[in-house]
């Protein structure tokens, strides 16, 4: 006995991810708790300039800044967040 159900028209059920779509997630996934990390690193390295925490892992040159660890947090985040719009656009057109 075969039993058909029918059902209304819904949405549109997307095929399966092309290699675009799938790097661009992956990239997004990583950047994400990079970009945590940089943040991390630019408040300890802040508070180590109040002298509210121990010394700092990197005492000169250009990484000794917190000013640059953000700067890199927020350009890994924003750079993280279009990968993703990215993919769910390259998604919908596939």
């Amino acid at each position: 006995m075969i039993v058909r159900i029918k059902l209304k028209v819904g949405p549109r059920i997307y095929g399966e991810r092309n290699l675009d779509s799938k790097l661009a997630f992956a990239a997004s996934g990583v950047l994400t708790p990079g970009s945590v990390l940089c943040f991390v690193i630019a408040l300890w390295r802040l508070l180590c300039d109040l002298d509210l925490t121990g010394a700092f892992m990197i005492d000169a040159g250009l990484l000794s800044h917190w000013q640059v660890w953000l700067a890199m947090g927020i350009l890994m985040q924003t750079l993280s967040v279009y990968l993703d719009r990215y993919g769910r656009r390259v998604e919908r057109h596939y």
